[in-house]
């Protein structure tokens, strides 16, 4: 019995050391005004809970109507996860469809926010690596991995000829109807339809950006930025610097991600 015993103590101790992997990560956002009066972008980039939580939002409808849909639209993101969530699809979809019918309700107050609206482009992550992005209108991610860039389609009138194969995405830098919008938040038009992304992290960069940073520069260049390493706070900078070099007069709002698995 006691040598029994033994070779089941044994047993428990080899489990215990068993080698466990899990997510690190290191980010950094900036948001510029560029030429414009003011900035209509917001951004989220924090562990809130048991995920980080980024996010970019660009807000549309003019001066004072558009600050305030992107920050709405942040700030719900924010306190709704922080109040805790179980399905991170789920609760993404939701806080969409609150969003909008807050930016409605808030437009409905007041003449100067008549008519307006936002992007928005979220993304959950949680210590095992899991990562569900959500997108609505023509803000985007890109998710580099294994020495390959992806992004997500653009819910615009370009994106939609660039899927169709109408149009390349060389052409659609430059196409004059790529502000046209197939929906966004707080748009009395528009029917919400948020679409989902799910990744499994490893090693790797995580980019979420506004429009006038991904008009303005191409993929193969954001590759080769990423691929001269550095931190996310340098890599983000040199990103803002490139799209105003590219010739973009817009707010300028990039989050940069870069992940990897340690062993524990």
């Amino acid at each position: 019995m006691a040598g029994n015993r033994k070779k089941l103590a044994r047993s428990r101790s080899v489990r215990n050391r068993r080698r466990c992997d899990l997510l690190e990560l290191q980010y950094y956002g900036r948001s510029e005004k560029g030429k414009r009066d003011n900035n209509e972008d917001a951004f989220l980039a924090e562990k809130i809970g048991d995920f980080w939580v980024f996010a970019v939002a660009d807000g549309l409808g003019g001066h004072m109507a558009g600050e305030r849909a992107s920050a709405m639209a942040v700030k719900i993101l924010r306190d709704e996860i922080a109040m805790g969530i179980n399905d991170p699809k789920d609760a993404l979809e939701l806080i969409a469809y609150q969003i909008h019918d807050s930016i409605l309700a808030e437009a409905a107050t007041d003449r100067k926010f008549y008519g307006m609206a936002t992007t928005l482009i979220a993304a959950l992550i949680d210590q095992a690596g899991s990562c569900i992005v959500m997108n609505i209108g023509d803000s985007r991610a890109y998710m580099i991995q294994n020495g390959v860039i992806k992004h997500t389609r653009d819910q615009n009138m370009v994106g939609d000829l660039v899927a169709s194969g109408q149009i390349t995405e060389e052409e659609a830098l430059n196409h004059p109807l790529r502000t046209v919008l197939d929906q966004a938040l707080g748009d009395p038009d528009s029917v919400i339809e948020p679409a989902f992304f799910e990744s499994i992290l490893g090693d790797g960069w995580l980019i979420l950006s506004s429009d006038g940073f991904h008009d303005f520069i191409r993929k193969d260049r954001i590759m080769e930025i990423v691929s001269c390493g550095g931190t996310p706070e340098a890599v983000c900078r040199k990103m803002v610097e490139e799209a105003y070099k590219g010739g973009s007069d817009d707010n300028v709002t990039v989050v940069v991600v870069k992940f990897f698995k340690k062993t524990y």
